[in-house]
Order: C-alpha cells, then sequence, then structure tokens
C-alpha cells in the first residue's frame, strides 16, 4: 500500500486536472502534488501523462486500480470525505453549496466517458450524470438512480427569424442554422437523437459555412441552443423557446458504485439532491421528480428516439 496522500495527489490530477484545483479541494499543497502524485506512479511502475487538459496513467493499470478500491472503501467505512463531481451546468444548480460529507470538483466535464471511467476506476465517487447518457439499468458496477426528466428545448434570441414562422416551424426550418456544437461522440444517445433530427453539428459543417448568414457580425445571435426548464433561466430575458418538440427526454442521474448505493452517505446525498431540486421546482413546472424507479414513457419515448 501507498500513503493516502500520494494517491490522493495522483487521482485528484485525473480529476481536476491541476495542482491548484487539488490544493484547493483536497488540502494538498500544489508543490506536494507535484513531488507525490511522482513518486505513486513511479511505485506502481506506471506513468502520468497530459493530453489536452486532462491528465492520464499510461501503463499497466491493475495494481493501481486494486490499491484505489482499498482507499475508496476506507473512504466510505470511515466517514471520510467523499468526492463527487458532476456537468458543467448541473453542478452549480445541484452540488453548490457542496453536500455535507462531499467534496465537489469545479463541474468542467461536458462529456459522458471520461467522468464515468473515473467513477468505474475508483478515483471519484459519484457522478451527477445527464440522461439519457447513463449506464444501462443492468450495468453490474454502476448504479444509475433517476432524480428528474423534463423536456429539451431548442431556444433561440428573440429577434431570432425563425420566431416569425410560430407554431409552423418545423426541424427543417431550424437546420439552415447553427445549432450549439457539442464535441462529437461526448453524449452519443443524445447526439443519436439531434442526428435524427437533422440538428447535430460538431462544429462549422459545410451546411453551415454555405449558410446565407455564415460570417455575419450578428451569426451567434442565429445561433439555436438547447435549454432544459431548469437550464433555461441561465440564458437570460432574451431568450425564447420554439414551439417543436424533441423526441427524448432529459434529467439528471445519480451514478455510484454499486457496492455503495445503499449506503448511508449516497442516501443522505440523494435526500440532499431531492431537497435542492424541490426548491428548483417551482420556476420549472415541466419537470417531474422522481424517486429513482424509471417511468415507463420515458423509457418509452427514449426507445423511439433511437429507432
Amino acid at each position: 500500500m501507498v500513503e493516502l496522500d500520494w494517491l490522493a495527489a495522483l487521482d485528484g490530477l485525473l480529476w481536476l486536472r491541476t495542482g491548484h484545483q487539488v490544493e484547493a479541494r483536497l488540502r494538498i499543497s500544489q508543490s506536494t502534488v507535484s513531488r507525490v502524485s511522482r513518486k505513486c506512479a513511479e511505485a506502481f511502475g506506471v506513468s502520468l501523462v497530459r493530453r489536452g487538459p486532462d491528465w492520464h496513467v499510461k501503463g499497466d493499470l491493475t495494481l493501481i486500480n486494486l490499491e484505489r478500491r482499498v482507499h475508496q472503501v476506507v473512504r466510505w467505512s470511515r466517514g471520510g470525505a467523499l468526492r463527487l463531481e458532476a456537468q458543467h451546468w448541473s453542478g452549480p444548480l445541484l452540488c453548490s453549496p457542496a453536500p455535507a460529507g462531499w467534496i465537489t470538483g469545479y463541474f468542467h466535464f461536458q462529456e459522458y466517458e471520461r467522468p464515468l471511467q473515473l467513477l468505474r476506476d475508483g478515483v471519484i465517487d459519484a457522478w451527477l450524470a445527464s440522461y439519457p447518457d447513463v449506464p444501462a439499468t443492468t450495468d453490474p458496477s454502476i448504479a444509475c438512480i433517476a432524480l428528474n426528466r423534463m423536456p429539451m428545448w431548442l431556444v433561440v434570441q428573440q429577434s431570432h427569424p425563425l420566431l416569425e414562422l410560430g407554431e409552423q416551424v418545423t426541424f427543417d426550418d431550424v437546420t439552415g442554422y447553427q445549432c450549439l456544437p457539442l464535441p462529437d461522440g461526448a453524449f452519443p444517445k443524445f447526439q443519436a437523437v439531434l442526428e435524427a433530427c437533422g440538428l447535430w453539428n460538431s462544429g462549422t459543417s459545410e451546411r453551415i459555412r454555405n449558410s446565407s448568414w455564415f460570417g455575419q457580425s450578428n451569426s451567434e445571435d442565429l445561433m439555436v441552443g438547447f435549454a432544459t426548464p431548469l437550464s433555461l433561466p441561465l440564458y437570460g430575458d432574451s431568450y425564447r423557446v420554439l414551439p417543436l418538440e424533441l423526441p427524448v427526454q432529459v434529467g439528471d442521474a445519480l451514478l455510484v458504485p454499486r457496492q455503495y448505493e445503499h449506503a448511508p452517505q449516497t442516501l443522505q446525498l440523494l435526500a440532499d439532491l431531492r431537497r435542492r431540486l424541490e426548491l428548483l421546482s417551482s420556476s420549472a413546472p415541466d419537470m417531474v421528480l422522481l424517486d429513482g424507479v424509471e417511468p415507463p414513457c420515458a423509457a418509452a419515448a427514449e426507445t423511439r428516439s433511437l429507432a
């Protein structure tokens, strides 16, 4: 075994990306983070490498992952602070301030695979993910606890030409404008829905470059965004919802290692998250709160959207 701080420093970099963030959240000085994370990597015969903004461990991960499990058991069984991460839109709404007994990340993730892998490896202890991009309910190692369901809306500036079409607007009309670009593969199930509607783009596509409005100084004002009943207020008062219904239900789900699904810390965290959602529900009447059970109508809607 290695010291708790050694592995905490290394995993802190994998989770939080910078020594500054590790120091702020795990109370390990930046100079110590650099030194002991390297010592930890050497102890397990692996190397710490950076790809873009993220750190990765390269080599045989068998021993280090086993050690992580030991350290994770210590956190859960001895009242240690647990590690909670969330999407960049749900974290500020539902996880700030940090729930009692939990350390939160800084909500920088805009994807599905990376935080899920950190959870599977035991680097973090819980992940507030975005439905429908969550593991199957039959996943043997990750428990997925549904918190809410709500529609996903298309939103535009109040001066947008699409609003002039009123109730007659169609998805074909929307394809003439750039939708908010998302990284390819970041949310594969949601991406499949947008692709089926002809709305997917992961950057400046040929269709967008050829649009008559592309390159205009106010082109960002013509972009079509995505919003939920919870996130719509973040856009400001100048945005309006298009009268189109995307064929998908979205929502928030708490993911934890299956062996800790019924742990007291998980149950307390769930109660805290549900209280926060209750407070938000008065201003989001289209949001349905759940008790962890998947609603049949939502499952059917997902099936239709991906057919």
